[in-house]
């Protein structure tokens, strides 16, 4: 195999082979966790089908759509829809981003600039496309490259200074050395740097604190689809009692109860004054004196915003809403979730396509419309107990820099609270669940983690989940948890990575246009 442009070893391949083979060892590669390292192979044979002379883009959104198809297909039992966009504008977006960095790559070396310096098209333009994924309204993180090592945190405790950013720059220089044939294995051992700091770290005793709490962690169990709106609160909150009183639990410091643990609606300026509120209350009085849980709430405005509804002369805003009940009896801290889930939660760009849709740009949002969020993020504190915790509700699991403002402002814990039972017993809940591992390594913070029919855990903070209740297990789980104090270094610099890659992919961009424009000759 040669450098781009002068591909001999395999041009009697035919193309679709390829992509099947590329797409065949990136979906092991995240489904069977013992093949992770297939991701270094699936990539060689990406960046050997952007190489092909004839239709690489085609042949480059074969293979990513398979990928997203045959890892993502879980989505279809939330939303059908949900996998045709997946499959049609994630692996577009792919395969987009690969052929562009290839080509641009291709004129750098044309315009003089060296074999090796010009890779770096190839790393920006991939990157820059990550990171745009974390923030535009069609967000969809799941398959960034550096969360191929979900299952191996030992591998992977370096993240703690660049996130899993780092993992994907780490993954791209070493295809490219690979595919370079840069066969010298003392001059690029210099590569497992970053495998031999893990270990280490790995093995390192970990951090300790002054500050433990008991927890309790609660999988109610209860189905998404059906029984989570039909059966009555009361009901609901009576199940919990049952199992923290079968399970022992007494003077638990933090209930964690999963995302819409309370599924009906409830005004922001009432909450805890209800007959249903207060019930939940003694209950958690009984067992605790602090919890987390989820949800639904509303509130009311008098001028008409992009995400909120007509009601007479008024307009109200739906939330998605993490709750806080402190040990001092204060009324309940409020988090109304930042990350909504395209289609599910939101209607992308609803602020811009609102003026012209009008209420349909809500209603397309999903079952629920479009939802309000917090403007930023909101610390739950709870001074008696030293407690500084992160809500992170669901979907914000997958950012890799989301949660950083918390650690930022200081928190010593992170909380999950999640409602998984829309894919289905999948691939999905369970990467889902590993994800959370990866989020403690950034943050060097345990995570409970509270998910309403699986899976349930304490983390560790080196990534570890230590006892688990699974896929559709009812049950508590008791523990003691550290809080942990300081920030990492990912923590400090936010992900840095990606406005980088981004802001030098954007200068290449320019080049590219340049050079056309002004037709610009080696």
């Amino acid at each position: 195999m040669h450098y781009f442009g002068t591909m001999t070893d395999w041009r009697n391949y035919k193309p679709h082979y390829l992509a099947l083979l590329s797409s065949a060892c990136l979906t092991l590669a995240w489904t069977w966790s013992p093949m992770f390292f297939l991701v270094f192979p699936g990539w060689v044979l990406l960046f050997q089908l952007a190489a092909q002379k004839q239709r690489p883009l085609l042949f480059l959104y074969m293979a990513f759509a398979l990928w997203n198809a045959a890892t993502t297909y879980w989505i279809a039992n939330a939303h059908p829809l949900g996998v045709i966009a997946t499959v049609g504008i994630n692996g577009f977006l792919m395969a987009f981003a690969l052929w562009f960095g290839v080509r641009a790559r291709e004129m750098l070396v044309r315009l003089g600039i060296g074999s090796k310096v010009s890779w770096i098209s190839v790393i920006a333009s991939w990157m820059a496309f990550e990171h745009l994924h974390e923030y535009w309204g069609l967000s969809f993180p799941w398959l960034h490259l550096g969360n191929t090592f979900f299952d191996w945190p030992e591998l992977v405790q370096w993240y703690e200074f660049v996130g899993t950013p780092g993992g994907t720059l780490w993954v791209l220089i070493v295809v490219i050395v690979f595919f370079t044939r840069a066969t010298s294995i003392i001059k690029w051992s210099w590569l497992l740097l970053p495998v031999a700091i893990s270990l280490v770290l790995y093995f390192l005793p970990e951090k300790s604190s002054d500050t433990y709490l008991k927890v309790a962690v609660v999988q109610p169990n209860i189905d998404a689809y059906d029984e989570k709106w039909t059966t009555s609160e009361i009901e609901q909150i009576g199940k919990v009692d049952r199992l923290l009183s079968e399970s022992g639990a007494k003077n638990i410091d933090l209930l964690v109860l999963p995302e819409t643990f309370l599924p009906k609606s409830r005004q922001v300026s009432v909450l805890g004054k209800g007959v249903v509120d207060a019930a939940f209350i003694s209950t958690i009085d009984k067992y605790g004196k602090s919890a987390i849980f989820g949800s639904t709430t509303y509130d009311f405005q008098l001028e008409q915003t992009y995400s909120n509804r007509p009601m007479g002369d008024r307009f109200y805003t739906m939330y998605n809403t993490a709750l806080f009940h402190s040990s001092a009896g204060q009324p309940w801290q409020i988090y109304h979730k930042g990350k909504l889930v395209v289609g599910g939660e939101s209607m992308p760009f609803v602020k811009y396509l609102q003026p012209i849709l009008g209420d349909w740009a809500i209603e397309l949002g999903g079952t629920s419309g479009t939802l309000g969020t917090s403007e930023e993020r909101v610390l739950f504190k709870d001074e008696l107990l030293g407690l500084k915790l992160a809500p992170i509700i669901c979907w914000e699991n997958e950012f890799s820099g989301y949660a950083t403002a918390y650690s930022k402002k200081g928190a010593n814990l992170l909380a999950v609270i999640t409602n998984d039972g829309w894919w289905g017993n999948t691939d999905g809940h369970l990467q889902h669940m590993k994800f959370s591992g990866l989020r403690a390594i950034e943050h060097r913070k345990y995570v409970v983690r509270s998910a309403n029919t699986g899976v349930s855990t304490v983390i560790d903070s080196k990534g570890n989940p230590r006892e688990q209740l699974h896929w559709e297990e009812e049950g508590v789980i008791i523990d003691r948890v550290p809080l942990l104090e300081g920030q990492t270094l990912y923590v400090q610099t936010g992900n840095f990575l990606g406005p980088v890659m981004s802001v030098l992919f954007l200068l290449i961009v320019l080049l590219v246009i340049l050079s056309r424009f002004f037709r610009i000759k080696p």
